[in-house]
């Protein structure tokens, strides 16, 4: 008697067993549109390698948002190359102007957008993707001092404004402080914003400012315009382009060739007009 009734209770119990284990895989099975189901995102970024691209504040290029945001024309761009391609996903990183040096070559990221050889990655840079794209920096002065261009003519016993790690050819490219400060009367500001607003403010005579930051700067600020005096000269003309990393998994002729979808397709003039920067395609 105790025997039958051990067998049954062992035989309920593997039952509740069986209509459990089935109710478990009737939910596994449910559609994805039913309530509390979460279901895994096949075209996720971490199904597929990652490219990160450094990057630091440097406006139009660059921007940093009140509200935490990057934007720019290099987060475009990345934007445009995810786009195109699901090979990789790439991804944003935030880097310092005077520190990036040295985190590429640690490896931190696989490229930067961009970048110019002569800004001190002669001995560093292995792998240089040009973009085609002219930029450069031109001289501001305020009017009511500068009168006309001869006042650019000479930098001698007047101030002026430089962005901190920013590379100027009438500098000779030079980026510490104090070699800096036996050379010129600088003022040292964080970035081109401020550059313009040292001289609205008369706290600078001259400062080279990024041309495609200007141009922004004076149509979201048209009051301004009339009071500044911009050199016909510009400092330098530089065409920027894309570094990549040697120890990155993103070949060079891969990269190479999606840009290129993007010149022909031209999504990257596009991108480039709304910065109020040219294309030498």
């Amino acid at each position: 008697m105790v025997i039958r009734q051990l067998y049954r209770l062992l035989f309920s119990f593997v039952l509740g067993i069986s209509v459990f284990s089935a109710a478990i895989a009737q939910d596994n099975n449910q559609s994805p549109t039913a309530p509390n189901t979460i279901v895994p995102n096949t075209t996720a970024p971490n199904t597929i390698p990652t490219i990160r691209v450094g990057g630091y504040p440097f406006a139009p290029y660059v921007d940093l948002q009140q509200d935490g945001r990057y934007t720019g024309l290099t987060l475009d761009i990345i934007n445009a190359l995810n786009q195109i391609q699901q090979e990789v996903f790439f991804e944003f990183t935030v880097t310092s102007i005077e520190h990036r040096y040295k985190a590429y070559m640690l490896g931190r990221f696989d490229m930067m957008i961009f970048e110019n050889p002569a800004w001190g990655w002669q001995k560093i840079a292995d792998q240089f993707i040009p973009l085609n794209m002219i930029d450069g920096e031109v001289f501001i002065a305020l009017k009511a001092k500068a009168h006309n261009q001869n006042y650019f003519k000479n930098l001698t016993n007047k101030s002026i404004a430089f962005v901190k790690g920013y590379h100027y050819q009438f500098a000779h490219f030079e980026t510490d402080t104090e070699t800096l400060k036996k050379q010129f009367r600088p003022l040292f500001v964080s970035n081109n914003r401020a550059s313009i607003e040292s001289i609205l403010r008369e706290r600078a005579d001259i400062a080279p400012v990024t041309h495609s930051y200007l141009q922004y700067y004076l149509k979201a600020n048209p009051q301004d315009s009339h009071l500044l005096l911009i050199s016909d000269k510009w400092d330098q003309m530089y065409d920027n382009g894309i570094l990549l990393n040697h120890s990155s998994s993103l070949d060079a002729k891969k990269l190479t060739h999606w840009i290129q979808q993007l010149i022909n397709n031209g999504k990257l003039t596009e991108l480039a007009a709304q910065y109020a920067i040219q294309s030498s395609q």
